[in-house]
């Protein structure tokens, strides 16, 4: 009894909410919606199953919305690594941009670095290849150049380097030092080998 209650008062509801809508719906719209509502009234098992369908439905629907929403989920996390990824190359870039610029240059680095003094000449002019050879540079001093090659982290192989020099005949060839990029003046290879 209280189920054949409870259709009637579900079919009234339906009833009362169609005929709210019925003011926009066609008069074919409306024969239908009629025939559906007495095809329920008089089977409301039938109602129930019709109810009982729609949750089913409503709940797939809800799982795909669910499924659909993890898959965005992933592509946004994706397009943000790929974003991540992009900005990594672009520093990996810049700083392989900055190492090639500080390729083999005449300026000289920080620290303790030794240089072959080649010669001291004043109507000599070699600057031309200071951009072609990055390891020759010609220093201006009183009016007149000298010239410097190679940054040796070693002494020993700027004192060798040195004496290939003056094989090749350039008997002014010897080793200076630079601390920090400034030349120590005082500075003798010969002094300092005989401190080993």
């Amino acid at each position: 009894m209280k189920n054949i209650v409870f259709a009637v008062l579900a079919i009234v509801f339906v009833f009362s909410i169609s005929t709210a809508e019925a003011q926009s719906l066609s008069r074919k719209e409306k024969r239908a919606l009629k025939k559906e509502i007495k095809t329920y009234k008089k089977d409301p098992v039938k109602w129930v199953k019709m109810q009982n369908k729609h949750r089913t439905e409503v709940s797939e629907l809800s799982d795909e919305v669910a499924e659909l929403k993890a898959k965005l989920a992933e592509m946004e996390k994706l397009r943000a690594e790929k974003k991540d990824l992009a900005d990594k190359l672009a520093a990996l870039e810049a700083q392989y941009a900055k190492l090639k610029s500080a390729m083999p240059s005449t300026k000289v680095p920080m620290g303790t670095v030794y240089q072959v003094q080649m010669g001291y000449y004043q109507y000599l002019d070699l600057v031309s290849f200071n951009e072609k050879l990055k390891t020759i540079k010609a220093e201006e001093v009183d009016g007149a150049k000298r010239y410097v090659i190679g940054h040796f982290d070693n002494l020993m192989d700027a004192i060798q380097f040195s004496n290939d020099i003056k094989k090749l005949g350039i008997e002014d060839a010897f080793v200076s030092q630079y601390l920090d990029g400034v030349r120590n003046m005082s500075f003798d290879a010969l002094d300092e080998i005989s401190k080993y």
